[in-house]
C-alpha cells in the first residue's frame, strides 16, 4: 500500500469521522484563542507601560522646567522656591514584553513589570501598583498557545492514535491487511505519523500566523526556538503513544494506559513538583516582610535626629545651609529612606535567596516530567519566566541606588542639581539576556527529553517487530 493510498484510507476510516473532526476543530479553536489571548495580554501590558512612561516623563519635564526657572532667578515666576530638589526626580522603569510574550504568559501577570523609581520610596516599596489586579483572575491564570500545546495536544494525539494497531487486531483483520503488502512496522509507523501530522498541522499554522502578525525584534529566532521545543515535546508523545500502542493489547487497554500517562505527566507530576519545591523552600510572606520594613522605617524616622547629628559630626561639610530654600525635611526623608534601604537589604536578600533556592529545586525536579521541562523552556523563550522578572527588579534597584549616590551631596547640602546635569540624567533600560544563554540553560533538560524519546522509540520498534513475528 502506497503512502498516498494509506493517507486516503486513514482519512476515510478514521480522520473523517465527526468525533475526530470535532476534536481537531476544538483544538484549533483553542490554539487560536490562546494566540489572541496572549496577544491581548501583551498589548495590554505594553499600553500600561506606555502610559506609565508618559506619566513619569511629564512629571520629569515639569521638574526640569521648574529647575531652569529657579536657576534663571525670574522674580515673576510662580515656581515655589522649594521646588527642584533632587529628591523629586523620578524615573520610569519597566520590564518590556519580550519578543514572544504572546506565546507564553507564564507568571508575568503575577509579578511586577513596571514601577516608578524615586528616592522618596525605599526599595521594599518600589513595586506596588501591579498588586491592584483582580486576584481571582490572577489565580486562574492566562491561557496561551503554549498551554494548549502542553496540555491539549497530547490528549488529542491519544484520541487519534491509541488504536493505530489495535483497531486492526480487535476487528480481526490485521492478517488481511498485511496480506495486501505492507509490513507491520511500515504500516504502524506510517499510520502513526499520518494521524500525528493532523494534530501538528494546526499548531504550525496558528503559531506561524501569530508569529507573523505580531512582529518584534528577535521574534523569528525565539519563534524557531519555541517551535523546536514544540517538536521535541510532540515527538516524545508520539514515541510514548507508539510504545503503548505497539503492545499486543486491546484498544481499550491502550487508551486507559495513555490517559493515565497524560494525567500523570501533565497534571499530577507538575503539581507534585510545585508542592515539593514550595514545601522545601517556602517563600517568605510578602505581607510579613512589608510589615517588617514598615517597622524599620518608623524606627529609623524616630532615630533620625541622632543619625543626622552623627552625620554632621563625621561630615561637617554636609549640612543644610541656612539660606537654602529646600526644607530640611527633604534631607530627613533622604536619610530615612537610605537607612531603611540599608536595614531592609537583608530582608530583601533573604526573599531573593529563597526564590533562587526554589527555582534551583524546580530545575532539579523538572526531569520527572517532559511537561515541566517544556513549560520552563517555553517561559524562558517567551520572556515570561520568574528569573527574568527578578533580573528586572534587581536592575531597577541598582539604578535607583546609583542615582541616590549621585544626588546625595546635593540633597544633604540643600542644593539643586544643575539644569545641565538634570538634562543628562540617564533613563532606565532593562538589560535582557540573549537567546544563546536561554538555550544553554536548557540544554541538559532537552537532552534528557531526547534520551527518553529515543528509548521509547526503541521500545516501540521492538514491540512492533514482535507483533509482526507473532502474526507471521
Amino acid at each position: 500500500m502506497q503512502t498516498r493510498d494509506l493517507i486516503v484510507h486513514e482519512w476515510k476510516t478514521r480522520l473523517a469521522r465527526p468525533a475526530a473532526i470535532t476534536s481537531l476543530l476544538l483544538f484549533a479553536l483553542a490554539l487560536v484563542y490562546g494566540a489572541f489571548n496572549g496577544a491581548a495580554y501583551r498589548n495590554a501590558q505594553a499600553r500600561i507601560i506606555a502610559a506609565h512612561e508618559t506619566e513619569v516623563a511629564d512629571a520629569m519635564n515639569h521638574w526640569r522646567t521648574d529647575l531652569q526657572v529657579l536657576e534663571q532667578g525670574k522674580p515673576d515666576s510662580k515656581v515655589p522656591p522649594w521646588a527642584g530638589s533632587p529628591m523629586d526626580a523620578m524615573f520610569a522603569s519597566s520590564l518590556p514584553p519580550a519578543a514572544l510574550a504572546d506565546f507564553a504568559i507564564g507568571q508575568g501577570d503575577l509579578l511586577p513589570y513596571f514601577g516608578s523609581l524615586s528616592l522618596w520610596d525605599p526599595d521594599i516599596r518600589l513595586f506596588s501598583k501591579y498588586e491592584l489586579a483582580d486576584p481571582v483572575a490572577l489565580a486562574l491564570g492566562g491561557f496561551d498557545m503554549s498551554k494548549a500545546v502542553l496540555l491539549l495536544s497530547p490528549l488529542l494525539l491519544i484520541i487519534l492514535t491509541f488504536d493505530v494497531l489495535s483497531a486492526e487486531r480487535d476487528a480481526k483483520r490485521l492478517t488481511l491487511t498485511l496480506v495486501q503488502g505492507p509490513s507491520i512496522e511500515s504500516l504502524f509507523w506510517r499510520r502513526l505519523l499520518i494521524r500525528s501530522g493532523v494534530v501538528l498541522a494546526p499548531i504550525l499554522l496558528v503559531s506561524a500566523t501569530a508569529a507573523v502578525m505580531n512582529s518584534a525584534d528577535g521574534r523569528f529566532i525565539h519563534y524557531l526556538l519555541w517551535l523546536l521545543g514544540t517538536c521535541c515535546y510532540f515527538v516524545f508523545w508520539i514515541a510514548l503513544i507508539g510504545s503503548v500502542a505497539s503492545r499486543n493489547a486491546r484498544g481499550v487497554s491502550n487508551v486507559l494506559v495513555l490517559l493515565l500517562a497524560w494525567a500523570g505527566l501533565t497534571l499530577v507530576l507538575p503539581a507534585v513538583v510545585s508542592a515539593v519545591s514550595e514545601t522545601a523552600y517556602p517563600l517568605p510572606s510578602r505581607l510579613a516582610y512589608l510589615a517588617h520594613g514598615r517597622e524599620v522605617e518608623i524606627d529609623t524616622e524616630l532615630a533620625e535626629p541622632a543619625i543626622t547629628q552623627q552625620l554632621v559630626q563625621d561630615h561637617p561639610e554636609l549640612f543644610v545651609a541656612d539660606a537654602s530654600a529646600i526644607p530640611p525635611y527633604v534631607r530627613t526623608a533622604y536619610l530615612v529612606t537610605s537607612m531603611v534601604d540599608k536595614a531592609t537589604r537583608k530582608i530583601l536578600a533573604e526573599f531573593e535567596q529563597a526564590a533562587q533556592r526554589r527555582e534551583r529545586a524546580l530545575a532539579m525536579l523538572r526531569y520527572v516530567s517532559p511537561t515541566v521541562i517544556m513549560h520552563g523552556f517555553f517561559n524562558d523563550v517567551a520572556g515570561s519566566s520568574t528569573a527574568r522578572q527578578r533580573r528586572y527588579v534587581a536592575q531597577a534597584r541598582a539604578f535607583k541606588s546609583a542615582y541616590a549616590k549621585q544626588a546625595a551631596g546635593y540633597i544633604l547640602m540643600g542644593e539643586r542639581l544643575p539644569s545641565a546635569a538634570a538634562a543628562e540624567l540617564p533613563k532606565f533600560q532593562f538589560a535582557d539576556t540573549r537567546w544563546p544563554s536561554i538555550v544553554r540553560s536548557h540544554v541538559s533538560a532537552l537532552l534528557v527529553l531526547v534520551v527518553m524519546t529515543s528509548l521509547l522509540l526503541l521500545l516501540a520498534r521492538r514491540r512492533v517487530s514482535r507483533v509482526g513475528m507473532l502474526d507471521a
